[in-house]
């Protein structure tokens, strides 16, 4: 036999119990009544427990409200600082806006614009020279003899 077998063969039988014993002579509409307030104050408690869950939250939170005043003090002094920050930050923008918008020739943006035209203006006078230039050897090959032309023969 096993251990369990043992444990449970020693057991006592279960019994019903004695009602009689366990209520003595209360009156079963006394039971009644008693099981039907037990109801209605577990009813009211399910009703009325998200309340206090709340209002033991604000019970404990009460006591983390004296550290308020600093926390708003330290809070003024970081926006404080920022705002600064910003300030500076608002001006470096307004350069930068300033050097990269065409603002009638003193922006960096009119100065690239200005070389741009003017290395445009040293392509076309390359692009002119390099014409004339190929003009030129056109008239000195077309006063040259050239000897005949041999076809290309492959060779064998």
């Amino acid at each position: 036999m096993t251990a369990t077998a043992i444990h449970a063969s020693t057991r006592p039988p279960l019994a019903m119990p004695d009602w009689g014993a366990l209520f003595g002579d209360t009156p079963a509409a006394e039971v009644a009544v008693w099981l039907f307030a037990a109801f209605i104050v577990v009813s009211l408690l399910i009703k009325v427990w998200p309340f206090l869950s709340k209002l033991v939250a604000l019970g404990n939170a009460l006591p983390s409200l004296t550290a308020l005043p600093a926390f708003m003090a330290r809070t003024d002094e970081t926006l404080a600082a920022q705002t600064k920050t910003m300030a500076a930050h608002d001006l470096k923008i307004s350069e930068i806006h300033h050097e990269v918008n065409y603002n009638n020739g003193s922006s960096v943006k009119d100065a690239v614009e200005r070389v741009e035209l003017g290395v445009k203006g040293l392509y076309d006078r390359v692009d002119a020279s390099d014409a004339a230039a190929d003009l030129l050897h056109k008239d000195i090959e077309d006063t040259r003899p050239h000897p005949p032309t041999i076809p290309f023969a492959p060779k064998e």
